[in-house]
C-alpha cells in the first residue's frame, strides 16, 4: 500500500490520463488508474475486507500487477488537471474504505472512490 510520502510526491502534478476498469462480467468497477506523469496511482477494491487498496506504480509494475486485457477500460473525465489534495477516508470501524482526490482547479473538482459490496463507486463533484 502506497505510503504518505508516495501520495505527497504526486501532489501537484498533472494527470495525464484517468481511467475505471470494470469487470466484464458484472460491469463493476475493480481498479481506477490516474497516470501522474511517469507514474501511476491505482485505487483497488479488496473484496474479501470491503477495502480500497491504494498504491503508486511505475508502468512496469502496472503491467504486471493488472491484466488490462481482461477488463473494460472506461475514462474518467479529470486528465490535464493537477492533484491538490489526496485523502485516505477510514470508518468509524477503522476500515479504509475510500479516497478521495481534489484537482488544482477553478471548479475544484474532486474525484471520490469507495469501496462498496466488493466493488468500487465513483463519484465527481466540486466542491463549493
Amino acid at each position: 500500500m502506497a505510503s504518505e510520502a508516495d501520495l505527497d510526491e504526486l501532489t501537484g502534478k498533472e494527470v495525464t490520463k484517468a481511467y475505471a476498469l470494470l469487470d466484464p462480467e458484472t460491469n463493476w468497477i475493480v481498479h481506477t488508474v490516474f497516470q501522474v506523469e511517469e507514474l501511476y496511482l491505482v485505487i483497488t477494491i479488496e473484496p474479501d475486507l470491503d477495502e480500497v487498496i491504494i498504491d503508486v506504480l511505475t508502468a512496469a509494475t502496472l503491467a504486471t500487477t493488472i491484466n488490462h486485457d481482461k477488463l473494460l477500460q472506461k475514462p474518467i473525465a479529470n486528465q490535464k488537471k493537477s492533484i491538490a489534495y489526496i485523502w485516505r477516508l477510514t470508518n468509524q470501524r477503522g476500515y479504509q474504505d475510500g479516497v478521495q482526490i481534489e484537482f488544482d482547479d477553478f471548479h475544484r473538482l474532486n474525484v471520490q472512490v469507495m469501496a462498496e459490496g466488493s466493488r468500487l463507486l465513483l463519484t465527481v463533484f466540486n466542491r463549493t
